[in-house]
């Protein structure tokens, strides 16, 4: 709750923003849903991971450059994670991976006709996550017994490349966007175990599907 109370402060703070310099700088606000999954395997050896569906949403500042050429920051809270099948404790079971994150991507977007009523746009950049939460939870296959543990074992930090497609268009007077965006993480964001020292090698990965509004 309270990473959704943030991404209200800066939808306000937006909004704010472009009332000051509505010539060169517009904000949104968009949510939607975010499918992931990992790249990598456990350190038990090769796994077979599927993905989960999660909500994303958040606000973004645009900063024009040149004609339909212009930078983006964004905050985004995005839940992601990964379900895999494995051996808990001698039964089988399912066991999902799930983390919210506040992502703040800087992206660079162009406008393919700024001044159309439907103007197509694509981008690229960075973005850097930032953990809020992190849980494990195993669902044994037999008996349908949940295990729910916070999960430590995931970094705080992670970093990958984002990129996307998307359009903006006008319905009445509001001024609406539709986005689809893919993101791969470049950190692995997983902690060796202390005890054993087996180290799993995980990379976070998915896309995600956004509409909105601008400011």
């Amino acid at each position: 709750m309270r990473s959704f109370n943030l991404l209200i402060l800066f939808g306000l703070f937006l909004t704010g923003t472009t009332s000051v310099n509505a010539q060169r700088v517009t904000g949104s606000l968009k949510f939607g849903m975010i499918n992931t999954t990992f790249a990598g395997n456990l350190a038990a050896g090769e796994t077979t991971w599927e993905s989960i569906t999660g909500i994303a949403g958040g606000g973004a500042a645009e900063l024009r450059i040149a004609g339909g050429l212009s930078a983006v920051g964004e905050v985004l809270y995005l839940r992601m994670g990964a379900k895999t099948r494995v051996q808990y404790n001698d039964f089988p079971g399912l066991l999902t991976s799930r983390a919210s994150y506040l992502s703040v991507p800087i992206l660079a977007q162009f406008r393919f006709d700024a001044s159309g009523i439907v103007r197509p746009r694509i981008f690229l950049g960075g973005a850097a996550l930032f953990v809020v939460q992190s849980a494990i939870l195993v669902e044994s296959s037999d008996t349908g017994q949940i295990f729910i543990e916070e999960n430590e074992s995931i970094e705080t930090l992670d970093y990958g490349l984002m990129s996307g497609i998307g359009i903006d268009f006008d319905v009445a007077a509001q001024r609406l966007t539709l986005e689809a965006r893919y993101y791969r993480g470049q950190q692995d964001i997983t902690k060796s175990d202390s005890a054993t020292g087996e180290l799993t090698v995980l990379n976070n990965q998915g896309w995600a599907i956004l509409a909105g509004v601008l400011f």
